[in-house]
């Protein structure tokens, strides 16, 4: 299928520079004397401009190019790494991130071994396709060598050669390789191995959780420090910002054990802090290596983990704060609760992050998913974004589709970051907001009501965020999708408006099916566009007298600007 471009005055504004503008206003001068019309023209150039400069962090989870998911298993070479970058190059992205792994890394360190590294004798112990994929991602390390370049610094210098700054980001707790019982020995690192009784030993707190490493231990927080340490020399010239993920994943210490413990993680960044500014005096270019944190969406929530935010800042040791999930992404994260809790300490541009996928790990997020996330979070203080793990491989190696219907578009495209970063530029373009089914990772409470529980003419309101403002252009059709376990078709108002149809052909035009479990069903009604407003939107649910108890799911807001061609895809 042919990729449709992105509405064109997007493609040329969003590439405007002061220069581009001067020139546009004296060609229009020339042409066209109607001071009305000139002053129109470039006052509306220079809003889209204005409202399209680079606030968005593109995340480069390394192993998603080692493993050669973007070109259908070629070998890896300087080139990909190049096409790669320049897929951000131009668009709002001001940073661009590389990943440098956790206990396995993707640059020569003495303290850990490349990914896939088997050194000559670790067997992949009767799993194949795990030893293949990581002997995948170290024979392209090799190949990045063999052509002269080292596949961090060469992905460092390439950001910054496309106009973008260079991030580094560190996993402070991968648990991808924390699992003796993935019987494939290649997969687990030596001093991991060598030390269980660093291991947090409970395997209730999330996936791989009983391998995690408990920071509670000096000697975890020490190896941490001087991988850090480490990576911060060899780079110190290539790099703009240097970023730890407390995400990914956030597992800390054993239950309950956090808020004993966040002295000992403060040291800890204090001691990174001063490694960074020892390294930043060495640079042969002046300036401060930026340090950045990836952490969760409340002071609570981070407490609980041994993460004090509030004192991380206000003692100066970190420059930036990007909110986010593990891995599946929260809509309604609560970045102007974020901002009201941090008060005056918040010294520093706070970030909200995304994630690929939505209510569970095998459903993307869609094109209009990832535009009501952002535009809500932007319009709630969020400084910019951060798209963590924002794979353009299925786009890149020719897979691209659109799902059926041909209204949405669940594949990464460039074209969103040319959009992503702004609330001006996403409004009046077609997009989801909707609210989490209330999952929790590693004990993170999602931003939502549900699943919620509906008893016979029972009463209930759901309150979803919209970023819009729609001051100059109103969507045309708003949808609500909603889930139940239980069939019943409830009765829906928007801020007070009665539900206008029920529409039973949208759930399969609309790509809504995905994962129907046994005995829930999918529904979909329109609702007033007159009702829409910016900001809280309460759709207020009743279940039919005489119903079943039945549980609600999942709730969606979709707003409709028109055809997908101009407006995007959903």
């Amino acid at each position: 299928m042919a990729l449709l471009p992105m509405p064109a005055f997007m493609g040329i504004f969003a590439a405007l520079t002061n220069l581009h503008l001067i020139i546009l206003y004296r060609m229009i001068r020339i042409l066209n004397s109607t001071k009305r019309i000139v002053t129109t023209i470039v006052a509306t150039a220079t809003w889209i401009a204005v409202a399209a400069q680079p606030n968005m962090i593109f995340d480069n989870d390394g192993t998603e190019m080692l493993l050669n998911t973007y070109w259908n298993g070629a070998p890896l070479t300087l080139a990909h790494l190049d096409s790669l970058t320049s897929l951000a190059a131009g668009s709002q992205v001001a940073t661009y991130s590389i990943c440098s792994g956790s206990d396995f890394v993707c640059y020569p360190s003495r303290y850990c071994r490349y990914y896939g590294d088997d050194r000559g004798h670790i067997d992949h112990g009767g799993n194949t396709a795990l030893y293949n994929n990581m002997r995948t991602c170290y024979d392209n390390l090799l190949r990045i060598e063999a052509e002269g370049g080292e596949f961090m610094r060469s992905s460092l210098h390439l950001a910054r050669r496309h106009g973008m700054a260079a991030m580094i980001v560190y996993r402070m707790n991968d648990l991808h390789f924390a699992d003796a019982e993935t019987d494939c020995p290649v997969m687990w690192a030596e001093w991991w191995l060598k030390h269980p009784e660093y291991h947090i030993g409970d395997p209730s707190l999330g996936w791989h959780s009983a391998g995690a490493y408990d920071f509670a231990h000096r000697a975890v927080r020490n190896r941490k420090v001087n991988i850090i340490g480490e990576q911060l020399s060899r780079y110190r010239d290539d790099i703009d910002w240097y970023m730890l993920d407390f995400m990914r994943f956030f597992c800390y210490f054993k239950r309950g054990e956090g808020k004993r413990h966040t002295a000992e993680m403060t040291d800890m960044m204090r001691q990174i802090r001063r490694r960074a500014d020892r390294e930043s005096s060495r640079r042969k270019q002046p300036g401060r290596i930026k340090l950045a944190v990836r952490v969760a969406p409340s002071l609570a929530e981070n407490l609980e983990k041994g993460i004090d935010l509030r004192e991380w800042l206000e003692e100066g040791l970190i420059d930036l704060v990007s909110v986010g999930t593990h891995t599946l992404i929260d809509p309604a994260q609560p970045i102007a609760r974020m901002r009201s809790e941090l008060g005056e300490a918040l010294n520093t541009p706070l970030y909200a992050s995304t994630d690929m996928m939505t209510y569970t790990e095998n459903e993307p997020v869609s094109e209009g998913m990832m535009r009501g996330f952002c535009s809500a979070a932007l319009d709630q203080g969020a400084d910019g974004i951060y798209l963590f793990n924002y794979f353009f491989n299925r786009y890149v190696s020719g897979h691209y589709q659109l799902e059926h219907g041909g209204q949405v578009c669940r594949t990464a495209h460039p074209r969103m970051l040319h959009e992503l970063g702004s609330r001006q530029m996403l409004e009046g373009r077609n997009k989801t907001y909707w609210l989490s089914d209330g999952k929790r990772q590693y004990g993170l409470r999602p931003n939502t009501p549900l699943p919620l529980a509906l008893k016979d003419g029972e009463r209930h309101d759901v309150t979803i965020y919209v970023g819009d403002h729609m001051d100059s252009i109103r969507p045309h059709e708003v949808i609500v999708f909603f889930r139940t376990r239980g069939e019943a078709l409830l009765n829906l108002s928007l801020n007070g408006k009665p539900m206008t149809a029920t529409r039973a052909d949208y759930p399969a035009l609309y790509d809504r099916c995905r994962k129907l479990a046994e005995g829930e069903h999918q529904y979909a009604v329109t609702m007033p566009a007159d009702a829409l407003r910016h900001g809280d939107n309460t759709i207020t649910i009743t279940a039919p007298a005489g119903s079943t108890p039945i549980t609600l799911k999942r709730v969606e807001l979709t707003l409709n600007y028109g055809d997908v061609e101009t407006h995007g895809y959903f």
